[in-house]
């Protein structure tokens, strides 16, 4: 035996009503004042230059930043067991194999 809900009655089931009398326009107002346009201002002092980020990618399982940087990330890839990121002084290794042909170290340096 089907199992059926009973219908469910919905407000579109309703009487329909009467369309009312459209509304009346509202009033009319003036537009507002025109904006001043004022005097440029003179030209500011020369900010500050920004933090200057290097990206090192070399084709090896090491990488370091030069003397002037410090490095603030490092990571691994390629096929390896366990991941084998070694921070190092001034840079990273992946692994200890520094001629690795299956695992690369990138990292990014930032000048001091």
């Amino acid at each position: 035996m089907l199992n059926r809900r009973p219908k469910a009655v919905g407000c579109s089931d309703g009487v329909k009503e009467v369309k009312g009398e459209k509304g009346m326009l509202g009033r009319k107002v003036s537009p507002g004042q025109q904006a001043r346009k004022e005097k440029r201002g003179e030209k500011g002092d020369t900010g500050t230059p920004g933090t200057a980020l290097r990206v090192v990618s070399p084709q090896s399982s090491i990488a370091s930043c030069e003397t002037d940087e410090i490095m603030i990330s490092a990571y691994c890839s390629g096929t390896f067991n366990a991941y084998p990121l070694i921070p190092l002084a001034n840079g990273a290794r992946c692994g200890n194999n520094p001629n690795s042909t299956t695992q690369r170290v990138t990292i990014v340096c930032a000048k001091r």
